[in-house]
């Protein structure tokens, strides 16, 4: 065999192997691409419900008290039902869900802008939480703990599959 014939052949085999190495790479960092926004939103709610629902247990099994009244209704602490936090979650994530599929079809740049804004509503979720009256400043910082559980699931999910770039507005 011919010395350029090799290198030839030797340029065409790692040519190819670095492009099939570079589309296995693509597909798997682009599994939630494949699914609409809407579900994969979805699907981040539901989880951060159902990990903020076990944060609540724990949280109940090692004794934090679960009376809260907002601060200035003047109405004493009551306690909140089991399951609470996961429901609220589950409830408030719809609003979530509205965002991110608003700002897949009309941002210029969904994930940043998804992750920009619902950060900073959790940073506002959790004003709240800091000034309800409660027994205990454990339940103050357990009810923050569950705002940041719960986005820690969802936000990063969600903005795994907004695109950087979106294509309507290049």
């Amino acid at each position: 065999m011919s010395r350029d014939r090799h290198h030839e052949l030797r340029g065409t085999i790692m040519s190819t192997s670095t492009i099939t190495q570079a589309t296995t790479t693509t597909d798997r960092g682009q599994f939630a691409a494949r699914f609409p926004v809407w579900l994969v939103s979805i699907t981040a709610v539901v989880a951060g419900a159902l990990v903020t629902g076990v944060y609540e247990a724990a949280a109940r099994a090692v004794g934090v008290p679960f009376d809260v009244a907002l601060a200035g209704t003047g109405v004493e602490p009551a306690a909140i039902p089991a399951t609470g936090l996961a429901w609220a979650v589950a409830q408030l994530g719809v609003i979530g869900v509205v965002i991110a599929v608003c700002l897949a079809r009309f941002a210029k740049r969904p994930r940043s802008t998804w992750q920009g804004t619902a950060w900073t509503l959790t940073a506002l979720s959790c004003v709240p939480s800091l000034t309800a009256v409660t027994d205990s400043y454990a339940t103050n910082i357990m009810l923050v703990v569950s705002h940041l559980v719960a986005a820690a699931v969802i936000v990063p999910t969600i903005a795994a599959r907004l695109a950087e770039r979106n294509p309507r507005h290049a």
